[in-house]
Parts: structure tokens; C-alpha cells; sequence
């Protein structure tokens, strides 16, 4: 995500990655097969090892002209039609994807069931939490990915925008702030409080158990929890630079006029003043980089909590771990692109309640259950697949459903008994 190189104009944002084995790829220009014998630039043919950074090679391709199309029709078959709609930029991001694919995690064979997390979590001291936007809608946060979250309100209430991802993307607010700043004030902290979700991970730490909280959020209620070993991934709004001057302001100066969805401008150019949360086509915090390098070293576990996982490079910290460290998910919905030990699947809150009523009463205390709600029913419904109130398999939400033991126990149920 730090390097850049001009193309037909456009500066296309390429992704840091690790290293990976790149044979027989060649070059991308014409139909040739063979790779560039320009000896300035990387190519697979040119280190003996055949192991190359992809960054580097797919940087080179641009610099010498290479068709996208071309390359791609090496990595996938000869005779794959391609959308003519996609540009060189798109294209040349779904090379580099391709390159950078981790290979498949193999799950664990000694890590099946909520009693073994409960164990991991009490015998683990280095733990890392991923956390994204599900364990903030319970404070009452919009999600972006769900049929009713920021995405799906921004395409109705924007229609012009050509997608709705591109409210944060780098270039289109350059030329268009405004829907950006209609929808600031949803996000901008100071209104919410910490959920339980938050307030189990500030237990960790309490507990001397996490090594980081990597957030991929920008509301900053890690910091209302009191968690100090977190590392905002996407940056936050607790200062503003300038697109032009690189001014940079407190956060603070920014909220009068988010707040009355103006745009806030800089007081030593008069332009646009903008968070210094990462949009797409920027690059990470330094300190996501420095602090994954030491850390994936160190982990014992990680904790997947209330994300996607759909947005690089936050996307593949799982991919960088020892293969030895468990993994497990909390979160609504299986990630088909992911392999974990165990997954927790429901409301973030009401798994991590019933988490710390396995652990003990002191981790209810810390955590501040709610000391009269009573605990979901878990229904287990595959190794390692727990299904709690809010569950979403195929699509389908989970009915919750009294139990017949009484009216306030919760039951997670299948229509379909699937």
C-alpha cells in the first residue's frame, strides 16, 4: 500500500505483500510467453530462485506497458473471457491479487469445540484480536456490509456514486467530498459507548493476555474501553491533515462542521481538511506495519471478531500467523474464504457473554455482563460451528425462538432444521 507508479494517468495503489513463487509467468506484453529481457526490471525469469515480490514484478509490467489482459490470461486459462468494462487499474489490482493469494490454512486437528476455546483463552498470554465493525453495532454503529449498513444507506441516498465503496476512496473524494461528509457524523466518536465485545477485549489486556487489538475501526470506542494495545488499521478521527498543505489539526477542530455535515477547510489554504482515516487507494499506519512484523511472531491465538475480512491488508494477518496458532471466529456469518478452528457464529455480544460465563465469574464482572440476562441456548451444528441468537447461514437469519424451558431463554433454530 506505500508504493505507487504513474499509469495512463492515474496513480494505481499497489499492495504490500509477502514474498511468492511467480513461474512461468513471463511477461504481459502482446501475446509473447516469454518474460521481459529488459535486465532493469524484475521479472520471473531473472532471479534463479524463481521466487519474487509480486509488487515489484507487477510495478515492472506497468513500467514496460505490459497488457493486463495478457497477464491474466496466463495466471488463470487462454481462453478466459474478461469483462471489457474493467480498466488497466482494476485489472492490474486483480493481478496482484491473484499473486498474493495465501495459500489455504489447514484447521487444526486438536481445537474443535467452545470448551477448547474457553481453555485457549485461559492458558494463552499473547492473544491478538481482529476486530472490525460488527462488535460496534450494538452501540448503535452501522455496520458497512449487511443489507441495512452504511453501504446500502449510501446507495440510496447517493445514487449518482458510481458504487458505494467509493465514499472512501481517495480519488473520488479529492473531486467530491460532499457525500463523504453527509455521512461523517454517523461515525465520528464522542456519541457511543463501549459494547460488551469491547469491554471482553479491555479484559484481556486487564489480564496481562492480549498482545494487540488490530481494529479495523474508526470510531476509537477501544479507547473508551480503556484498551491501550490497539492499533487503529484504518486511522481514526483524532487528527485531519490537508489534501493540499498536509496541515494537520486535531480531530476536535473537525466536529462542529461534520457535525452540521459541512465541509471543514484548512485554515492556512482554505481546502479541504480531511480525517486521517485510510481510504481506499491510501496506504496503512506505519504502526499497523511495524507492530505485524514482531507480532505474528509472537501470537498464541487470534481472535477474529465482527469482521469480514474482505479488505487487504487487514485482510491477511490470519494468512501470516504460525500455522500453529488457533484461530477462531466470532462473527454472524461464515467466511468461505477462511479456515478456522472454531467458529462462533451470532450476535458479538451475546457469543462473548456466554465466553465469559465459561470463564468465570470474575470475566462477567470485568466484562460487565448484564447481571439479568440470561444465557443463550448454543446450538452446535458441525465440528467446531457454534450457532447463536443472530446467526446467518445461506443467507438466512436464525429465528430466535423461546425456549421451552421459559419465555426469556434464547434458542437458535434453523427453519429448515439445517
Amino acid at each position: 500500500s506505500r508504493n505507487g507508479s504513474q499509469h495512463q494517468g492515474r496513480k494505481i495503489i499497489i499492495m504490500e505483500a509477502p514474498n511468492v513463487c511467480v513461474k512461468d509467468l513471463g511477461g504481459g506484453k502482446g501475446d509473447e510467453t516469454e518474460a521481459s529481457t529488459n535486465s532493469e526490471s524484475p521479472s520471473p525469469s531473472s532471479r534463479s530462485s524463481n521466487e519474487i515480490d509480486p509488487c515489484e514484478w507487477v510495478q515492472a509490467q506497468i513500467t514496460e506497458g505490459a497488457d493486463p489482459r495478457v497477464v491474466l490470461r496466463k495466471l488463470l486459462h487462454p481462453s478466459c473471457q474478461l469483462p471489457q468494462h474493467l480498466d488497466d487499474v482494476a485489472l492490474w489490482r486483480l493481478v496482484l491479487q491473484l499473486l498474493t493469494e495465501p495459500a489455504p490454512r489447514q484447521k487444526l486437528a486438536h481445537v474443535n469445540s467452545l470448551e477448547d476455546i474457553v481453555k485457549l483463552i485461559t492458558t494463552s498470554s499473547r492473544i491478538i484480536v481482529l476486530s472490525g465493525a460488527g462488535i460496534s453495532v450494538s452501540c448503535g454503529i452501522p455496520d458497512f456490509r449487511s443489507h441495512d449498513g452504511m453501504y446500502a444507506k449510501i446507495a440510496q441516498q447517493f445514487p449518482e456514486l458510481p458504487d458505494p465503496h467509493a465514499i472512501f476512496d481517495i480519488e473520488y473524494f479529492r473531486d467530491d467530498p460532499h457525500p463523504f461528509f453527509k455521512c461523517a457524523k454517523e461515525l465520528f466518536p464522542g456519541q457511543y459507548t463501549p459494547s460488551l465485545s469491547h469491554r471482553f477485549v479491555a479484559s484481556l489486556e486487564k489480564r496481562g493476555k492480549l498482545l494487540r487489538n488490530y481494529t479495523q475501526n474508526i470510531d476509537t470506542l477501544e479507547v473508551a474501553a480503556g484498551i491501550q494495545r490497539a492499533v487503529f488499521c484504518h486511522g481514526s478521527f483524532d487528527t485531519a491533515t490537508c489534501i493540499s498543505c498536509d496541515h494537520c489539526v486535531k480531530g476536535d477542530v473537525l466536529k462542529d462542521d461534520i457535525m452540521n455535515e459541512r465541509i471543514p477547510v484548512c485554515p492556512e489554504c482554505s481546502e479541504v481538511l480531511k480525517p486521517d482515516i485510510v481510504f481506499f487507494g491510501e496506504g496503512l499506519p506505519e504502526s499497523f506495519h511495524q507492530r505485524l512484523q514482531s507480532d505474528k511472531l509472537e501470537a498464541d491465538l487470534l481472535i477474529v471478531m465482527g469482521s469480514s475480512l474482505k479488505v487487504r491488508p487487514v485482510s491477511l494477518i490470519p494468512s501470516v500467523l504460525r500455522h500453529d496458532v488457533p484461530q477462531v471466529l466470532i462473527n454472524r456469518e461464515h467466511l468461505s474464504h477462511m479456515t478456522f478452528d472454531v467458529e462462533l457464529l451470532g450476535y458479538s455480544d451475546a457469543i462473548v457473554s456466554e465466553l465469559c460465563h465459561c470463564l468465570g465469574p470474575d470475566w462477567v464482572s470485568d466484562a460487565a455482563v448484564p447481571p439479568n440476562e440470561q444465557r443463550a441456548v448454543v446450538s452446535r451444528s458441525a465440528s467446531g460451528v457454534y450457532l447463536f441468537p443472530g446467526a446467518i447461514i445461506d443467507h438466512r437469519e436464525l429465528a430466535v425462538e423461546a425456549d421451552e424451558d421459559g419465555p426469556s431463554a434464547k434458542k437458535a433454530k434453523l427453519d429448515n432444521d439445517k
